[in-house]
């Protein structure tokens, strides 16, 4: 009896002892995140985005002619649609995707590399902090960043639409769009803590994280494989944000919760190997 109570004791202070390593580092993350202005730019990055994504939407049509009119008028006639209010998600959107992930690939391209020129991976190993913690908490911590900005963003943009087009369209699918395109972000933030720990220098980290977001991409182009590519959820979210449809919605999301999973157990692999 004594000898059970004693193992669940060892138990319970393990767990214990597991769940504070996992709190302590990531309360360092935090931290690190507000010291170096990580989670400032970011969330600037993404709300900047959005609105400029709204007044692109809403003005278009009279920069175009303004444009024109200052080049002393075309020789042919260019037809311009009115405006509306679908027009801002996909602009919101697609300044998402190329800007707003670009950023989190030139924020985190750093993540691990700089603990491992530092030498602060081996300080917080020969604590106990596993490989597996590091990774996870590390990914953690940002994906908690992205997505907060994420929402922000769009909620600015929801109502920033209302007040330009007087409809803004319903705040559950606008925010259903937002969770596809964060399921897109959060693989691509995988990808970068990958080359980050393989990476022995920022400029590589940099050139395979912003080649890889490349390759996803085109690879949401190619003829039959890419229907399954989660590059085209940043596209595919402006659908579902408008109400549009959801056929292809969990093949995309599948493949980038595949992906984002592969990444991660590479960067963890890596970094056991360098301990050995």
């Amino acid at each position: 009896m004594r000898q059970s109570e004693n193992s669940a004791n060892m138990s319970g202070a393990a767990s214990n002892k597991v769940g504070n390593r996992w709190a302590a580092f990531a309360a360092k993350e935090i931290m690190e995140s507000l010291r170096t202005k990580r989670i400032l730019v970011i969330f600037c990055v993404f709300v900047i985005s959005a609105i400029m994504g709204v007044v692109l939407a809403r003005f278009i049509g009279e920069l175009m002619a303004a444009l024109l009119s200052a080049d002393g008028g075309a020789p042919f006639t260019i037809e311009v649609p009115p405006p509306v209010w679908q027009d801002s998600y996909a602009q919101v959107f697609s300044s998402l995707t190329e800007i707003g992930v670009i950023a989190v690939i030139m924020l985190f391209m750093g993540s691990i590399l700089r603990e491992k020129t530092t030498g602060t991976i081996d300080l917080m190993m020969a604590k106990g902090l596993t490989t597996t913690v590091f990774v996870l908490v590390k990914f953690a911590v940002g994906a908690v960043i992205i997505m907060l900005a994420l929402y922000t963003a769009v909620f600015v943009a929801f109502g920033y639409t209302f007040v330009l087009f007087e409809y803004a369209g319903n705040i559950g699918d606008v925010l259903f769009g937002a969770t596809a395109f964060g399921v897109f972000a959060l693989m691509i933030l995988a990808v970068t803590l990958l080359w980050s720990a393989v990476a022995k220098s920022t400029a590589i980290s940099a050139v395979l994280g912003l080649g890889s977001f490349f390759v996803i991409s085109l690879l949401s182009v190619v003829p039959v494989i890419g229907r399954f590519m989660p590059g085209g959820l940043g596209s595919y979210s402006v659908s579902l944000a408008v109400g549009g449809g959801q056929e292809r919605l969990l093949p995309q999301m599948a493949v980038a919760a595949v992906i984002s999973a592969v990444c991660l157990w590479g960067a963890m692999m890596v970094l056991r190997k360098r301990e050995g």
